[in-house]
């Protein structure tokens, strides 16, 4: 490889957008073990309106758990911005189980330090959210996903 494509891929691993991006794209494959590389040792995920889950392994518990409980979560990144390595993300994840599917407005930070997510927070609107789960349920109450 030449030196100029080897430093360029060190830069992408710990470029912040970069690492948010295949986090996400990693998430959207309900692969939440392995999205766990770019999760820090003592990352902070704070999923407003619920509990704060510090550390990788409390992070990868949630998110596996979440897994177990849903057939899809995608992610549409609408707009993503970057200021030094702070990210701001403007998102719709669609989750999916056996009785519903919903696409949900999530604004989300994210702060990568050398490569890593070390702070996560999203920000979404719990009343509208489960307005929309309770209308994907009695609208199909028995579609399963694929």
């Amino acid at each position: 490889m030449p030196k100029n494509n080897a430093v360029k891929s060190v830069m992408e691993l710990h470029d912040p957008q970069s690492v948010v991006e295949k986090f996400f794209a990693i998430c959207s494959r309900c692969d939440f073990d392995s999205a766990m590389i770019y999760i820090d040792e003592d990352c902070v995920y704070h999923n407003i309106p619920f509990h704060t889950a510090r550390g990788k392994e409390r992070i990868r518990r949630d998110l596996v758990g979440m897994g177990k409980a849903i057939n899809l979560f995608e992610v549409e990144m609408v707009n993503i911005a970057v200021n030094g390595n702070v990210v701001l993300t403007e998102r719709i994840d669609t989750i999916g189980g056996r009785f519903f599917k919903v696409a949900l407005p999530i604004m989300g930070t994210l702060v990568v330090e050398n490569g890593k997510i070390t702070e996560w927070r999203d920000y979404f609107d719990w009343s509208f959210s489960m307005g929309k789960v309770g209308k994907s349920i009695f609208t199909n109450p028995f579609k399963a996903l694929r």
